[in-house]
């Protein structure tokens, strides 16, 4: 079962390469039952074994958002584990980030805000099936690929997708629980990823073309697929 390309590209860790001081603005491991601060907007997101995770395989637009403040430089962990849902081979999750004015019903976008997103659909897009996108939103009804680095809406034509490297294609890492790390500037737009099973081996560094509006909410997102999340720490970076 291939969909492990689609968790293990978001298994990418994310640091500094210079030393930085840091201010948490959200810390969450998920010891209570409740989902106090969160706001599980669709999809059916609980706490089971002290992990937040979204049960629904049905659900196209699992959305959860928690309000905090990003600009500068932002980093965001969480530990990620895979559940089921991607049998039929079609599934997606990701982050939406600097989001403002975020949707509080099921909607297709979120606010203003920038989603990282990984598909699985080798149906539809090919080998190796699972593929990194960047898309922006303006608003419940309004969002496509970003268009500073995507100028085309055609991603098979225009290249539009970054796909997984073999090296995380193994079946059995379908088992791990995977840190995830993301560092990003508002400024400038730029961000690095680094290795998931090696966080001193450089991965791949990023560039949205420009500086990204700040934002106040960041949310976890779903298609077709049950995942679980934990440890969520998102911090400013001084």
């Amino acid at each position: 079962m291939k969909i492990v390309k689609l968790f293990l590209i978001l298994a990418v860790l994310c640091v500094p390469l210079v030393a930085f001081s840091s201010t948490i603005k959200v810390y969450d491991a998920f010891n209570s039952s409740s989902l106090t601060g969160w706001t599980a907007v669709s999809g059916d997101w609980r706490v089971i074994d002290g992990r937040l995770t979204q049960t629904d395989v049905n659900e196209k637009m699992a959305l959860i958002t928690i309000p905090v403040d990003q600009s500068g430089i932002m980093m965001y962990e969480f530990d990620l584990k895979y559940i089921k849902g991607g049998e039929d081979n079609y599934a997606g999750f990701g982050v939406h980030i600097c989001t403002s004015n975020p949707s509080m019903k099921r909607s297709w976008g979120n606010g203003r805000s920038i989603l990282g997103w990984v598909t699985w659909d080798p149906g539809q897009y090919g080998s190796p099936g699972a593929f990194i996108q960047v898309y922006e939103s303006t608003g419940p009804t309004s969002m496509g690929l970003y268009r500073r680095i995507f100028p085309s809406s055609d991603p098979m034509r225009h290249g539009n997708l970054l796909p997984v490297r073999g090296a995380y294609l193994k079946t059995e890492f379908l088992n791990y629980t995977v840190p995830f790390r993301l560092q990003i500037d508002t400024r400038t737009g730029r961000g690095k990823f680094f290795d998931p099973f090696d966080p001193k081996k450089y991965f791949f560094a990023f560039d949205l073309g420009g500086p990204i509006r700040p934002g106040s909410y960041f949310s976890f997102r779903t298609n077709s697929v049950s995942v679980s999340v934990d440890n969520v720490k998102i911090s400013k970076m001084d």
